[in-house]
């Protein structure tokens, strides 16, 4: 069975020919077009994976037929034949967007090795938008668990804004959400086949996040051995998420609001400006307005992001949804640990209501996840929670700390006790970790300054750990 569906576009009947017998001799299904005009009426019910056309034709010449192809069916592959004479023309075009170009004459393994990289093209295009399209319904806005009127409220509002080119910038405390609501508005919109790229900006020093989202040049500093594309450029056509924006300097906030302005990026240790596309999505657990007031954020800046505010409401603003959160994680911990499906007792639906939450939606699922793990039964109950400000779950408590093995404030398995010393350092890290974040409400500079670390160092700690929050 043929491989790829080619079209051929020459206004030369000796070169369709030719072309459209190796086509067949390779395993392609090939059909061939004497110019532009003709080719654009044959995709309309022949849906080629790759088309191959001539540069220069009458009525309409290859440029052309590529933009329309660009336009019409985008996800369609061109390759571009060009005398020799007009290569410099078959590079603007293939900085329009065709995929390669070949020189006439050519040799037929020429051809061919292009054919194939251009049939690997399709293919990995084909499933790239195939993922996004099950990361669509990932992120669904009804994915979004909720019934209470500030949930209902902020998801219309993300219905409405997701299908336009607005900036949002997303508000609420650590462990609200706010990553998964940016990939909602992503997924809903226009541009979701096309990336969703996420930046921490207080995870890295403000040249590291300069490199980072602008990309640099070869030799720009000490240690840039290749030119780098930056995070723009990869969110080229789709939605770039920089979280934490309020951790930024003053001197990266005026190129950023450049980007903003112009839509145009240009690389560490260069001078040419890059023309990008990429819709915008900010969030921030600080009150930027304020930052604003005290000098520390740009106002004009802050203009620019605050076109669509969308704000999530801490969990203990809504303890109505805590039961339907809950139990989603239950089932969530149970399939993501190959455990058996799990319920809540009333007790310890009570107990979880009454929480603070301080770490909101994320530690209540740690919660639950540690309870799905831990808890013997098929039933978890009140006891079998490690409720925040508990080093343990009350069961293990009241049974005399037969399960752990308490250090300091801090608690351990106490199976760890005979594990190498590695994994036991590693283990006390860990919940010494937890134990700041939660006891500064996941403020990250705060948590730091209790650690004695600098707020990089803990965000390398978070990653290695597996310590999550929105």
């Amino acid at each position: 069975m043929p491989r790829y569906r080619l079209l051929i576009v020459d206004d030369e009947p000796r070169m369709t020919q030719v072309l459209g017998m190796l086509a067949g001799r390779w395993g392609y299904e090939s059909r061939t077009a004497s110019g532009g005009p003709e080719a654009l009426k044959i995709l309309q019910d022949f849906p080629a994976e790759i088309v191959v056309t001539d540069l220069k034709m009458p009525e309409m010449d290859g440029t052309k037929l590529l933009a329309e192809i660009r336009s019409r069916h985008p996800e369609t592959t061109v390759i571009m034949m060009t005398a020799y004479a007009t290569v410099k023309s078959a590079v603007e075009a293939m900085r329009s967007g065709a995929f390669d170009y070949i020189m006439k004459p050519f040799e037929n393994d020429e051809l061919r090795l292009t054919l194939e990289r251009a049939a690997e093209y399709s293919r990995l295009k084909q499933d790239n938008a195939y993922m996004r399209r099950e990361l669509g319904v990932r992120y669904r806005v009804d994915n979004i668990i909720g019934e209470s009127s500030q949930i209902k409220a902020m998801l219309d509002l993300v219905e409405r804004v997701a299908p336009t080119r607005a900036t949002v910038l997303i508000t609420g405390e650590s462990g609200t959400g706010k990553e998964l609501v940016a990939k909602a508005i992503h997924f809903r919109s226009t541009r979701a086949t096309e990336p969703f790229v996420r930046v921490n900006c207080a995870a890295l020093a403000e040249t590291l996040l300069e490199s980072e989202l602008f990309g640099h040049e070869k030799g720009a500093f000490t240690g840039a051995i290749r030119t780098h594309r930056g995070k723009f450029e990869e969110a080229d056509g789709g939605t770039i998420f920089l979280d934490e924006i309020g951790e930024t300097t003053n001197n990266f906030q005026t190129k950023l609001l450049r980007v903003l302005q112009e839509g145009v990026i240009t690389r560490v240790g260069s001078n040419t400006p890059i023309k990008v596309d990429s819709r915008v999505v900010t969030a921030t657990n600080r009150d930027l307005a304020a930052r604003v007031r005290e000098g520390h954020f740009r106002e004009d800046l802050y203009f620019r992001l605050n076109v669509v505010p969308i704000h999530l409401p801490a969990l203990r603003e809504r303890p109505n949804d805590i039961p339907l959160l809950a139990d989603h994680f239950v089932k969530a911990a149970a399939e993501e640990n190959n455990l058996p499906v799990k319920t809540l007792s009333e007790d310890a639906m009570e107990a979880l209501k009454a929480c603070e939450w301080r770490g909101n939606v994320r530690e209540l699922e740690n919660t639950i996840e540690r309870a799905v793990i831990l808890s013997r039964d098929s039933v978890i109950t009140a006891e079998d929670l490690w409720l925040p400000g508990q080093t343990r779950p009350l069961a293990d408590m009241e049974n005399g700390g037969n399960g752990a093995v308490q250090a300091g404030a801090l608690s351990l398995p106490k199976d760890l006790m005979n594990q190498p010393l590695g994994n036991f350092l590693d283990e006390m890290a860990k919940v010494r970790v937890l134990h700041a974040l939660d006891s500064t409400e996941w403020r990250k500079q705060e948590a730091a300054d209790l650690l004695g670390i600098d707020r990089a160092t803990l965000y390398r700690q978070m990653k290695k750990f597996r310590i999550q929050n929105d």
